[in-house]
């Protein structure tokens, strides 16, 4: 069906990213790089999004203290990342060391 009125360019972009796929891209790419302001810099200064793998974050940290706290803290991240509606669907926050990276899952 093809549409007859004008229609802003705006809405035409959004429907063309969400049919292509392209959306949720977007939206890991605005979590990692609106990090700070999701969690605050106190905790954005330990750790670093990684990626998000289907509904699970994975969230990089240097220090095992950190590492824990962190990991207490997943309900309060799940929270502050949920409150976003521009940001990926998160359920899990899954939080690795350093040396971690490089290893599968």
């Amino acid at each position: 069906m093809r549409v007859r009125y004008p229609v802003p360019l705006s809405l035409v972009i959004k429907k063309w990213l969400k049919d292509s796929g392209l959306e949720k891209g977007l939206e890991k790419g605005r979590l990692i790089e609106e990090w700070e302001s999701i969690v605050g810099p106190r905790i954005s200064a330990v750790s670093t999004p990684i990626d998000v793998r289907g509904e699970t974050l994975l969230l990089e940290v240097e220090d095992p203290a950190w590492r824990t706290e962190l990991s207490m803290m997943q309900e309060k991240l799940l929270g502050a990342i949920s409150e976003r509606p521009d940001l990926p669907k998160v359920r899990k926050i899954r939080v690795m060391g350093r040396r971690a990276r490089g290893v599968k899952e």
